[in-house]
């Protein structure tokens, strides 16, 4: 019951609730063109066919395919529904949209690169998608993110891509080799560190691992005290007594090696605790060291000590191949292409939908 203003209440208190909606309905228009003295019909090349699609249906509907992890019958029906059946798109109007928008986003691509390759770090990531065996690398940082597709997971890839051997930054990256030609330096991250860790102490009851999880914790959460206190860095001598107590602690872990050379994960073991003992200068030719890229988070600060903005990324896309794998490889590209965007706009604080719209509508926005 709804109790209107009267005299004897107009001057009370009142309690004022808000109700939200949105509501979609579909919107036709006609065009109708006459002929001209000449009796030619100048009709514009977008009506060329005889029924189109506006902006925002399109703009929608690759929303919901790749800001959203839905498949293309997903959205078909979906569409279908909130219409009551007044229209129903294709798989291959779909597909056609999605071509025609990863190519109307060109510039917006190339603004991301140009950003990144010119951001003091970057993240760089890489895993697995399902066409093909392809792979998806990431870059990013917390501004912009750019997607790539190819069929390998090797520096001869990188290099025919063709962005880390222009980038001239810092690359944090997991403890893979991968990245060990490019960039100016190389920073490990902390929580590959840690889950790596993680076995030798949980199962082989090693103590030195446990030791080395707990100071490369411990320290983080330091640096980021400092952080927040307006502080960039170590004190010399604070960075100094740091690696002196991590070497101690890679001492301890060298004897524990040494009197249990049985254990079933021994050689993942050694192999990791190599890695993490010596650096680039110390090592022969035939091995290489991470001791500099897994410290390097204690030296500056201005660079994350984890790679989790890669893995954030690329989050939703190992989601999507839950629901629909991709069906060829050009489809796995304009995906890459269009995801980037969409990464970059969020991150920056662009509504999506709005984005795409403006997108088809020869007004692709810039970061």
């Amino acid at each position: 019951m709804k109790l209107i203003k009267q005299k004897k209440n107009k001057n009370k208190r009142y309690i004022e609730k808000v109700v939200i909606d949105i509501k979609i309905t579909k919107v036709l228009k006609r065009y109708r063109y006459f002929p001209d003295e000449h009796g030619k019909y100048n009709i514009p090349k977008i009506h060329n066919q005889y029924v189109q699609y506006g902006q925002f249906i399109k703009g929608m509907a690759l929303d919901l395919m790749n800001h959203l992890p839905n498949s293309t019958d997903g959205v078909t029906r979906y569409i279908e529904d909130i219409t009551n059946n007044g229209i129903t798109l294709s798989k291959g109007t779909l597909i056609l949209w999605t071509e025609e928008l990863s190519t109307r986003m060109k510039p917006e691509i190339d603004n991301i690169e140009a950003k990144l390759l010119e951001s003091y770090y970057i993240n760089h990531d890489e895993s697995g998608v399902k066409v093909n065996s392809e792979n998806i690398l990431c870059a990013s940082n917390d501004k912009y993110t750019r997607f790539w597709i190819h069929e390998h997971k090797s520096q001869e890839a990188l290099q025919e891509i063709d962005f880390l051997p222009k980038y001239k930054g810092i690359i944090v990256k997991d403890g893979t080799e991968l990245y060990n030609s490019f960039g100016l330096l190389l920073s490990q991250c902390l929580s590959y560190i840690l889950r790596y860790l993680k076995p030798y102490y949980e199962e082989i009851k090693h103590q030195a691992p446990k030791k080395m999880k707990e100071f490369l914790s411990k320290y983080n959460n330091i640096r980021n005290e400092k952080i927040e206190n307006g502080e960039d860095s170590f004190a010399n001598e604070e960075l100094n007594n740091i690696y002196i107590e991590y070497d101690n602690i890679l001492d301890e872990w060298e004897e524990e090696l040494r009197k249990d050379t049985d254990n079933y994960l021994f050689n993942d073991e050694y192999c990791l605790f190599r890695r993490m003992k010596y650096d680039n200068k110390k090592m022969d030719k035939d091995y290489r060291g991470d001791r500099d890229e897994v410290l390097y988070f204690l030296k500056d600060f201005k660079v994350p000590s984890t790679n989790n903005q890669a893995e954030t990324d690329q989050r939703l896309i190992k989601i999507k191949q839950k629901n629909e794998r991709f069906r060829s490889e050009n489809g796995a590209n304009n995906y890459a292409i269009i995801r980037s965007c969409i990464n970059t706009y969020k991150k920056n604080g662009i509504n999506v939908l709005d984005a795409l719209i403006s997108s088809f509508d020869n007004r692709t926005i810039l970061v």
